[in-house]
């Protein structure tokens, strides 16, 4: 059976597009979705407190008690799809990981707390992704929109670099959602040979998977900015991330970050191993 979704719940007050990208994650996948929330815990070491007192208890106690009134609602919104819960201790990022070891995707919100840091990626979505063996769908942009469009950002400067993890899940999600690929490579100086980099990279694909429509274009630019624009043409972005040695967690490089940061659409982040 496909592994879970699970999403990550910080704040359940205003998860409302995240959990309810999760869900459609799920029932696209004919799978379950894990609601999860991770608490910090800690040990009470001040004096005169009383033995019986169990601060991780209480904030268990609190987090389930949440957990349990949204997901009554995610059931409620979208009877057909199975919700569990699951809260866990500890920092945020690697709580989160730990436990979708064995998810077929990970959601995440995209925004950080208040001010202006509100339209970049928050900490613990950049954690995540450090701590994370699965993709991680990193919930960005305004709204959602339906252009039945995704785009791979592909790198080929290097035989080509873009590994198959990622080209195998842009093209699964494609076919999926019965959407068009837009595959995408931009440098500075795009010469032939990224063309036909990018064709040879692409080709055993699309014969893979007959029935998606590709486009693919080779832009000159910088390689951030264009990807950046051309998010707000899509309902999603597929980009790899390298993993880690022994593969826990991944690390992505500076085109990738800066997509992360001001992406106007959802992007999933691909261990490439």
């Amino acid at each position: 059976m496909t592994g879970p979704v699970v999403v990550g719940v910080d704040d359940f007050e205003h998860n409302g597009r995240v959990i309810g990208t999760a869900a459609r994650e799920a029932k696209l996948r004919g799978t379950r979705l894990w609601l999860a929330h991770a608490y910090d815990s800690y040990t009470a070491a001040a004096p005169g407190l009383a033995s019986s007192f169990a601060p991780e208890q209480d904030l268990r106690g609190a987090a389930e008690e949440e957990l349990a009134a949204l997901a009554a609602k995610v059931r409620a919104e979208h009877p057909d799809l199975h919700v569990e819960t699951a809260a866990v201790a500890g920092p945020p990022a690697p709580a989160l990981a730990r436990l979708a070891r064995l998810a077929s995707l990970l959601v995440v919100g995209g925004r950080g707390r208040g001010g202006l840091t509100g339209k970049l990626l928050g900490s613990v979505s950049l954690g995540v992704l450090a701590h994370s063996r699965c993709p991680v769908l990193v919930v960005r942009g305004a709204s959602d929109r339906n252009t039945q469009r995704l785009m791979l950002g592909v790198d080929v400067k290097q035989d080509p670099r873009t590994g198959p993890e990622v080209l195998e899940f842009a093209f699964k999600e494609a076919a999926r959602r019965k959407a068009g690929l837009y595959a995408f490579y931009a440098w500075e100086d795009p010469a032939d040979w990224g063309r036909e980099k990018l064709a040879a990279a692409l080709a055993p694909w699309q014969q893979m998977f007959a029935t998606v429509p590709v486009t693919s274009e080779v832009l000159t630019g910088l390689p951030a900015t264009l990807l950046v624009q051309a998010t707000e043409l899509v309902d999603l972005v597929v980009i790899g991330g390298r993993a880690h040695e022994g593969g826990n967690g991944m690390r992505v490089g500076a085109i990738a970050h800066t997509v992360l940061h001001h992406a106007d659409c959802p992007v999933v982040v691909v261990p490439e191993h």
